[in-house]
């Protein structure tokens, strides 16, 4: 990202909390910004949100959301990031996820959510790309029908995947916003070792609930890509993924209640490039390593989380 994005990141953030399936004790969880759809916020079809006019051009304060322990730093002041959080009926507390969406360039910086089994079921892969409504129409790409371009290279790829949420048709048409995406590349990244750690990612759920950001950093040296109307989209460098849990897996407690030794987290760092025989677990690091990287602040809800250390063995990747 440009230079001034690297300094919105060292923002402090709020006071801790948490969230969970089911058993979520934010009082602001009501406060959630819909989308006024009776689908539960799923979006019309293209072209109705084509027809709709931008919401105004106001991010959502994700600072005051203290029982969400997904949640990094976020900087409500800035006028490059716009921040929503996206509701959706027949969730616990209504909560989908959130995402920070970057004007400047036109791709999503990172998107924050819970893993749990009440978010599976047996919904197929809508792929009905739409634009997000809780963010203004007119900084986003239009990548409802095709990709980035030239093709083939990079994709549409997703930071929190479709696979996250079969539970219903809605809460998988959520994870199919432009501003989830951000271009990555496709032959043995995307289709590949990113595809395999989110799949093993649900190897690591637990009854507690499983905490993750997903997002880009950085702009690639030489690959320049554009929506199909021809307007830029940046390229980040590198994806990563950063997750917070309980070790015992079943506390039936808050994170932010837990000691640093009941806790476990891990990060992982990718170049934006094909990786041929890539295995997630070859890529683990600390979380404090990734916000050394960046300038970002993980888990700012969870004083404990110990993100100055992890261990392999207390992860099921591949």
């Amino acid at each position: 990202m440009k230079k001034t994005l690297l300094l919105i990141w060292l923002a402090g953030a709020v006071a801790s909390g948490f969230a969970s399936c089911g058993t979520d004790k934010s009082d602001t969880e009501a406060a959630l910004p819909g989308t006024g759809d009776s689908d539960g916020g799923a979006g019309g079809d293209a072209g109705d949100d084509a027809d709709r006019p931008d919401p105004a051009a106001e991010s959502r304060d994700l600072s005051v959301y203290t029982g969400w322990a997904e949640l990094p730093a976020v900087d409500p002041a800035s006028e490059d990031l716009f921040y929503a959080a996206h509701r959706c009926e027949g969730l616990p507390g209504g909560r989908n996820y959130e995402v920070c969406y970057s004007r400047g360039e036109r791709i999503g910086l990172w998107s924050a959510f819970p893993l749990h089994d009440c978010y599976r079921g047996s919904q197929t892969r809508t792929d009905k790309w739409i634009y997000d409504p809780d963010i203004p129409q007119s900084i986003q790409p239009n990548l409802l029908k095709k990709s980035y371009q030239p093709q083939p290279g990079y994709s549409k790829g997703h930071l929190l995947a479709s696979e996250d949420r079969t539970v219903s048709y809605a809460a998988n048409v959520q994870t199919f916003y432009v501003t989830n995406v951000a271009p990555q590349w496709q032959n043995s990244f995307n289709s590949g070792v990113w595809s395999s750690l989110e799949a093993d990612c649900w190897e690591n759920i637990c009854a507690d609930t499983l905490y993750v950001v997903s997002g880009v950093w950085g702009v690639h040296a030489s690959d320049r890509v554009t929506d199909p109307d021809g307007e830029p989209c940046t390229v980040p460098s590198h994806f990563f993924r950063v997750l917070l849990r309980s070790k015992a897996g079943d506390t039936g407690r808050p994170v932010w209640e837990l000691a640093a030794d009941e806790l476990q987290c891990v990060g992982f760092w990718f170049e934006n490039r094909a990786y041929p025989k890539g295995k997630a677990s070859a890529n683990m690091v600390a979380v404090s390593e990734i916000e050394e990287r960046t300038g970002m602040r993980f888990f700012v809800n969870v004083p404990e989380a110990p993100k100055d250390r992890f261990e392999a063995s207390e992860w099921k990747f591949r």
